[in-house]
């Protein structure tokens, strides 16, 4: 009876370990395939460090049992490195150095959640822009890039540069309101994506997605820094449009007495019209940064992760700040799961990423970053 047993939970184990590794390879294909036409796959994204830690689960288990298994695990681990070489950065934390020399461009993006209005339901404040306004300050950031950004709510100033911020030297910006006309966590009056510069701006434009997404535009400011032009990009893609009922979903997720199918459905729903429409917009925003004459950055929020065909088609030919010089999973978003990079800025190659920081402060549901960049010398 033992060995029959033993037998079978051997058969069981391998079967879910074939089971693992097919939805593993099927999540390696979400770069190459278009998540608005197979919004399944790229959904398998979400989960992918969770298949990657039991693809290692495996591969440790067979080493043990000395058994072939072992060379499968590791042949999938092989095909995933693309994956996994963009969703963890292999650099020990180093101390972020505040000062710059003056050929160091400071770049510093933050979705601010309408001055953290989204924190408002902790009864303390109605929102925190005097202390996110400090935030900025202390980064010393020389261009700025702001999604969910809120001005005009006192009548008397009537300019997208706060007088805090200009007294720190940001004399010019680029701001274009968001096209749906709702409002942002009900309260917000004039919402949008700005750029805010210490250096002067010659040229902008914006180009708006489709009318009904709920997604900010996507906006470029070129940049004269000291005798070179920069074209700084700036969006904010399309919003799953979780409000407290479906976070209470994903609370109860985590326990299967609580969760249901109903539930789980409207989780699902939202995921994958957001797929749906983050899949053109990052197409936009290739064509846009092609278009350049100039060296490229793009920040912001793209609300997907970076195993996904959003942040593999936004990014192109661009690198990724944080894995220049960030480290660990560098999560941004402060709710949810302790691996959820979305933000991100995306420096062309003709420049070096010297520096990279994230700071965890209360204030918005996302942490701003920053990165420090030099023209490259050759």
């Amino acid at each position: 009876m033992l060995p029959r047993l033993k037998k079978l939970l051997r058969i069981a184990f391998i079967s879910a370990n074939v089971v693992v590794i097919l939805f593993y390879l099927l999540a390696c294909l979400v770069p190459f395939i278009n998540s608005g036409r197979s919004w399944f796959i790229a959904m398998l994204g979400l989960v992918f460090p969770l298949l990657l830690v039991m693809i290692i689960g495996f591969l440790i288990y067979w080493i043990f049992r000395h058994s072939k298994w072992a060379w499968v695990c590791l042949a999938a681990l092989l095909l995933s490195w693309k994956q996994v070489s963009v969703m963890f950065s292999f650099h020990f934390p180093k101390k972020f150095n505040e000062a710059k020399s003056s050929q160091t461009l400071r770049v510093l993006t933050w979705n601010l959640s309408s001055w953290g209005e989204s924190n408002r339901s902790d009864g303390k404040k109605t929102d925190y822009e005097e202390e996110m306004t400090e935030v900025i300050k202390k980064s010393n950031a020389d261009i700025l890039c702001l999604q969910e950004y809120v001005y005009l709510k006192d009548k008397k100033v009537r300019d997208t540069i706060s007088p805090a911020l200009k007294e720190s030297g940001y004399k010019y910006s680029y701001f274009v309101q968001t096209n749906y006309t709702y409002r942002i966590y009900q309260t917000t009056v004039i919402t949008g994506v700005a750029i805010i510069s210490k250096y002067p701006i010659v040229d902008t434009a914006h180009f708006f997605y489709d009318y009904d997404d709920y997604a900010e535009p996507i906006i470029y400011a070129d940049i004269k820094v000291n005798d070179r032009t920069v074209r700084i990009f700036s969006t904010h893609l399309q919003s799953v449009m979780f409000d407290n009922y479906h976070y209470q979903i994903l609370h109860n997720l985590k326990d299967p007495r609580k969760a249901s199918i109903t539930e789980s459905k409207a989780i699902a729903y939202r995921l994958r019209n957001a797929y749906i429409k983050r899949a053109g917009q990052a197409e936009l925003l290739n064509k846009k940064v092609k278009e350049s004459p100039y060296p490229v950055i793009i920040c912001g929020d793209f609300n997907d992760v970076p195993n996904s065909y959003s942040y593999f088609t936004a990014k192109g030919g661009l690198q990724d700040a944080f894995l220049k010089k960030g480290s660990g999973f560098g999560k941004t978003l402060r709710i949810i799961s302790p691996t959820l990079r979305i933000d991100y800025i995306l420096a062309d190659k003709k420049f070096d990423v010297t520096q990279y920081k994230k700071t965890e402060v209360p204030y918005s549901d996302h942490y701003p970053i920053l990165a420090d960049l030099e023209f490259s010398k050759d």
